[in-house]
């Protein structure tokens, strides 16, 4: 008989969640189940149960669930569950974390890819130490203040330092990242990008771009109402009025 696992099912819905449990209970084999709604109490849980699988959806309320698997994996390497996320959401995330997280599955689950998560999974929980470091490594770059970012280059997910983001523009419901003479695409809106950068570094200067304090040479007024803003790489940018307001700490 298969080894008694302890599995964490944090999902804000109700229904995700009670499907998850009817699965588990077809395909994990002996198991116990602790259910979570929020970030906090997925932080709770971790530390009171020592987890070996956790189904993660990563659009939460309360704390960002990032950081608490971050978090985790730091204070507690050798109890680090296995994670398969399930989500409908953060396509870029999903990505992210092929190549790290044990598994994603894809809202609606089904039974099938469900299985075949949980063999994966039994395979991460035989090396808790590995499973700790890809965990933490990748979550610190997807919680709220990054140290680095993912993005997409030639098909795969390779982290860029935030300090080397020069200044980010929006695309419709995407964001475009200058870094140098290269650009990214990402599958973050601007509003949210600004909540997860360091307000200390990086400046909203327009509703449709945000700069790197770092690199700014020069702002200067462009009439009445109207500021223009030069970059180091002579990038020249419009600023609005509310952006001026935010920029008077760094105006040179």
């Amino acid at each position: 008989m298969s080894e008694r696992l302890a599995i964490i099912v944090a999902d804000d819905e109700p229904l995700a969640r009670q499907l998850v449990a009817r699965l588990a209970a077809e395909h994990a084999g002996p198991h116990t189940i602790t259910e979570c709604g929020n970030g906090d109490e997925l932080a709770s849980a971790l530390v009171g149960t020592r987890a070996d699988v956790l189904f993660l959806d990563v659009r939460m309320p309360g704390r960002d669930v990032f950081d608490v698997l971050a978090e985790h994996a730091r204070a507690s390497p050798s109890l680090t569950p296995a994670v398969v996320f399930t989500t409908a959401y953060e396509r870029y995330a999903v990505r992210a974390f092929e190549l790290n997280a044990a598994d994603y599955l894809v809202k609606p689950l089904t039974a099938g890819r469900f299985a075949t998560a949980m063999r994966r999974a039994r395979q991460r929980v035989a090396d808790r130490a590995a499973t700790a470091d890809l965990v933490g490594r990748v979550a610190l770059d997807l919680g709220s203040r990054p140290s680095r970012l993912l993005v997409p280059e030639r098909g795969r997910m390779v982290p860029i330092d935030v300090s080397a983001v020069d200044w980010i523009h929006a695309e419709g419901d995407y964001a475009r990242l200058h870094v140098g003479a290269k650009s990214y695409l990402v599958t973050r809106g601007l509003s949210d990008l600004e909540r997860r950068l360091d307000p200390d570094r990086f400046v909203r200067i327009h509703r449709s771009a945000i700069v790197n304090a770092d690199r700014i040479a020069e702002v200067k007024p462009e009439g009445s109402s109207r500021y223009s803003l030069r970059l180091s790489d002579g990038t020249r940018l419009v600023v609005s009025r509310s952006g001026a307001e935010r920029l008077r700490r760094w105006r040179v």
